[in-house]
């Protein structure tokens, strides 16, 4: 079963990106962490829709950046029960550009590209203890 689960946004300006999000569409913040010299991010909601923001930061063994990344444009995220069973599903496996890892912010993941070279992710997210 997969469920959308949020849309991740590369901000050119991550401060006017946040007022945008909070001050002008009224979306709440939830969490956010890092400062400048990190990197910052925040998750937004409205309603049961989320968007995620964060700074470029160094990469640190985070293939968000190096692999994810896409411009301006955003990344759809969405929550699958098992990552790799998802990877074995792909019909053309090229279409991967990050294949199933852990990170350290959800889970497990991989990150496919579309045709327009969209991203999509999908993520198992790190079960609760």
């Amino acid at each position: 079963m997969s469920q959308f689960d949020h849309i991740f946004i590369a901000p050119k300006n991550w401060d006017a990106s946040l007022t945008f999000y909070k001050d002008n569409l009224g979306f709440e913040m939830v969490s956010s962490w890092g400062d400048k010299s990190e990197g910052r991010g925040a998750v937004l909601k409205c309603g049961s829709f989320t968007v995620v923001i964060a700074e470029e930061h160094e990469n640190k063994g985070d293939n968000a950046w190096v692999s994810g990344f896409n411009g301006q444009r955003p990344t759809i995220h969405i929550n699958v029960e098992n990552v790799d069973q998802a990877f074995d599903n792909l019909k053309d496996k090229d279409t991967a550009v990050i294949k199933p890892e852990d990170n350290h912010w959800a889970g497990r993941w991989m990150v496919v590209k579309d045709p327009d070279d969209n991203l999509i992710a999908y993520n198992t997210p790190k079960k609760e203890k």
